[in-house]
């Protein structure tokens, strides 16, 4: 009875199906859904993989763009190191091109900026300056103050620290006055923390007398 009533329920108005055959038919759509289950898996591991090659892709452009912007600064420095350098065309008197740990520097020598003690530009270190602006144009800079280790004595500022900043300002000032964006222009001053050079001999202390216009590198 049991038999009877399972074939007739295999049976529709179209056809009767037998046992074995349903059986196969389940077993079929089983697998079809297994297959799908296993395509709809490969479908998102393969996406998970485009968008991975798509960041991939895009980081490779960053770095290919950031290699090719680093290159053109370095030879816009190298080009703007050998027009500085001795007896090159735009050498500036008491002015060298040095090469820091964070970027390319004008070395200029404190006598020609100011006179000994002071922190107001001479007429012949504002000349110096307006040499150097069409240079700076353009450029992240920090103006840095540095002295010799000679303890102030007939100055009102007090110290070679407090100095050498009031120098760096006014120099930071001047090349702001001369059309430099106050947003690119930032000044330190060190004192004789950071020598030029070691010693104490005439010439060292006055190489260590000197402002620093650091161009930063981004």
């Amino acid at each position: 009875m049991r038999n009877t009533m399972m074939i007739a329920v295999l049976c529709s108005a179209a056809a009767c199906v037998s046992p074995e055959e349903y059986r196969r038919l389940q077993g079929e759509k089983a697998a079809l859904k297994a297959q799908i289950a296993q395509l709809s898996e490969d479908h998102r591991q393969l996406a998970s993989q485009v968008e991975s090659l798509r960041t991939e892709n895009q980081e490779l452009g960053a770095r290919a763009a950031d290699a090719s912007w680093i290159a053109d600064q370095k030879r816009k420095l190298e080009d703007l190191m050998s027009r500085y350098a001795p007896g090159g065309v735009d050498q500036v008197s008491g002015v060298e091109v040095v090469q820091t740990a964070e970027g390319v520097a004008f070395r200029v020598a404190g006598g020609v900026l100011f006179a000994s003690g002071q922190n107001v530009l001479s007429q012949g270190g504002k000349r110096t300056l307006d040499e150097l602006v069409t240079s700076l144009k353009g450029r992240v800079i920090r103006v840095e103050g540095h002295t010799d280790a000679t303890p102030i004595r007939r100055s009102r500022w007090g110290t070679n620290l407090r100095l050498s900043l009031e120098r760096a300002m006014s120099v930071a000032d001047y090349l702001i006055a001369a059309g430099l964006p106050k947003t690119n222009v930032s000044a330190a001053g060190y004192g004789p923390s950071r020598p030029a050079v070691e010693g104490s001999t005439k010439e060292a202390l006055k190489k260590n007398r000197r402002v620093e216009i650091l161009m930063i590198e981004r």
